[in-house]
């Protein structure tokens, strides 16, 4: 994957939008799930076996948003830009599949898939930073000879 150069205006506004995007996420994130989490304590009807599950799975998905929303503030890598990637692919499934089965209120699956097309298509424009290039031209002179 080719590094953008720092004067690329696209790639830098993709990298603000996204950047913009996975904040929301985050706020979303953590305020999803105070209540979800507080209620935990109050499901006395749930096996604690399957509460136990999905409150873990929603503080990883929240560890995975947080995570790649602090490497996409430090460093704008390609590790950031493919876990947005991925991120978003999933949050699409996600909305898409509160809307079809009733999961959620209809807007906050509306408000998934809209932040899934954002924040997907923001990372696809948006470029690494050119990095190490000492790394760069060595792996280039090795396939030229």
């Amino acid at each position: 994957m080719t590094a953008s150069p720092p004067s690329d205006r696209r790639a830098r506004v993709a990298w603000k939008v996204l950047i913009t995007a996975l904040a929301a996420e985050t706020i979303g994130g953590v305020l999803a799930l105070v209540p979800f989490a507080a209620s935990f304590f109050d499901a006395a009807g749930d096996e604690p076996g399957q509460r136990i599950s999905v409150l873990l799975a929603g503080l990883f998905a929240l560890a995975w948003v947080v995570i790649t929303f602090v490497g996409s503030l430090r460093s704008r890598a390609n590790w950031v830009r493919g876990s947005a990637l991925t991120l978003h692919v999933l949050m699409f499934a996600a909305g898409t599949g509160s809307l079809q089965y009733g999961l959620l209120e209809a807007w906050i699956g509306w408000l998934l898939v809209l932040l899934a097309f954002v924040g997907f298509f923001s990372a696809l424009l948006a470029r690494p930073e050119a990095g190490e290039p000492a790394a760069e031209a060595s792996d280039e002179g090795e396939t030229a000879a």
